[in-house]
């Protein structure tokens, strides 16, 4: 049987068994209450009903050269351990929850057959693109630049550039590879991870941005926190400063900066998060 063919038929099961997915508020909460007393059958019913959350972010993972069906079983792990640890008295939706705890299984996974990943040679070739020009728009614009420049300067398009950053992603947990990916041999991966454009906060940034979203994510940070991120990371195509640089601007103390600045960005992760940006 083809791999699409085994991919379709996984799907029609996955389609056939989300009909059984709760929705009345009064319904999945009773179904959390028999979960938490140990009811196996009422969990087996919330596995199966949130299945179709593993096979977008499986399937996503599968240019790395690894077959799906381990990605989803990686996956479907990452659901259940999810379950365990789902708290449902707090505000976070459990798909929002389970999303982060598949994708960490699924990149986990990733990074276990690290040695066996193979990058098709357009995304290199496009990796290549953002390392030779990042640092020169950096240098030229003296701040971090956006997601937007940095299509126009590579001439890609916004799915392109999404599968840069999706492998950059993946190179943050993959810090065994030393593979060369430049003509010469002297640019690796771990030379990679450490360059500036590969750092979470741009990540974080960057993924906002391509949803348009950012600047609707700041808003739910306090002033002095949205000033403090503007200022760091030259958001609102402004120049980035450092922290000794804010804290005299805003007359507190460096060390006070960053605390805030970490407290900020770890908020906002949990927004990128809750809004399946990450």
């Amino acid at each position: 049987m083809k791999t699409s063919d085994t991919n379709n038929q996984y799907l029609s099961e996955v389609n056939r068994l989300s009909k059984k997915r709760l929705t009345n508020p009064k319904d999945i909460k009773k179904l959390w209450k028999r979960i938490r007393n140990g009811d196996k059958s009422a969990e087996i019913d919330l596995i199966e009903g949130n299945l179709g959350l593993v096979f977008p972010i499986a399937r996503k993972y599968q240019k790395y050269g690894i077959d799906v069906s381990d990605l989803i079983e990686e996956g479907n792990i990452g659901l259940i351990h999810a379950i365990k640890r789902y708290n449902p008295r707090k505000k976070a939706k459990f798909s929002t929850y389970a999303v982060y705890w598949i994708k960490q299984f699924i990149r986990k996974s990733v990074e276990e057959t690290s040695k066996d990943i193979r990058i098709p040679t357009y995304i290199w070739e496009n990796l290549r693109k953002w390392i030779k020009n990042w640092e020169s728009l950096h240098s030229e614009l003296g701040r971090y630049p956006t997601i937007n420049e940095m299509t126009l300067k590579l001439n890609l398009s916004t799915k392109q550039i999404r599968n840069i950053i999706e492998t950059i992603e993946m190179f943050q947990s993959i810090r065994s590879l030393e593979a060369p990916i430049d003509e010469d041999g002297d640019l690796c991966i771990k030379d990679i991870i450490t360059d500036k454009s590969a750092k979470t906060p741009d990540l974080i940034f960057t993924n906002f941005k391509m949803h348009d979203d950012l600047l609707k994510a700041l808003d739910k940070l306090n002033p002095r926190e949205r000033t403090i991120l503007s200022l760091r990371y030259g958001l609102d195509n402004k120049n980035s400063y450092t922290l000794e640089e804010i804290g005299k601007k805003l007359k507190i103390s460096k060390e006070r900066v960053r605390q805030l600045e970490k407290r900020a960005l770890y908020q906002l992760k949990w927004i990128a998060q809750k809004m399946n940006l990450l």
